[in-house]
């Protein structure tokens, strides 16, 4: 039986990332790895090079992970020339229109706000490696 999914990014800088994720979009540090290290760490230190990180936002959860280490976890990974994938994280938020506004102040707008036929109102932005996210609100039917 699957009990959780987890996205494992491959980042081009794990700090970068976890501070994209914190300062915009209001994700918590849960652990990390310090590179060249196996230790574990609980607390974020910004001027520490990372390997990996863990962070999370309520339920949900990401993997940010360097791309060389997570080449040498998951071989088959060296072929992918471009960190970034055909993939979508999509995120449903309490207030899209106002997220909205902090977005645009940190990324490049892939689709500005639209509503769509399906009762959702959303906003697609690159993060800083390039990953596109959705962010969605449920409109009023």
């Amino acid at each position: 039986m699957i009990k959780k999914l987890w996205s494992n990014l491959m980042v081009a800088d794990v700090n970068k990332a976890i501070d994209f994720y914190m300062e915009v979009l209001g994700f918590q540090h849960v652990m990390s790895v310090p590179m060249g290290s196996e230790q574990v760490l609980f607390e974020y230190s910004p001027g520490l090079p990372l390997v990996y990180a863990l962070i999370k936002h309520g339920e949900v959860e990401i993997m940010l992970q360097e791309r060389k280490s997570l080449i040498e976890n998951v071989p088959a990974l060296g072929e992918v020339q471009d960190i970034r994938s055909s993939a979508v994280l999509y995120f449903e938020v309490d207030d899209v229109v106002a997220l909205a506004v902090k977005l645009k102040q940190h990324c490049p707008v892939v689709r500005d706000l639209h509503d769509t036929f399906y009762g959702m109102k959303e906003i697609y932005v690159k993060d800083l490696n390039g990953y596109v996210l959705g962010f969605a609100q449920p409109q009023a039917r």
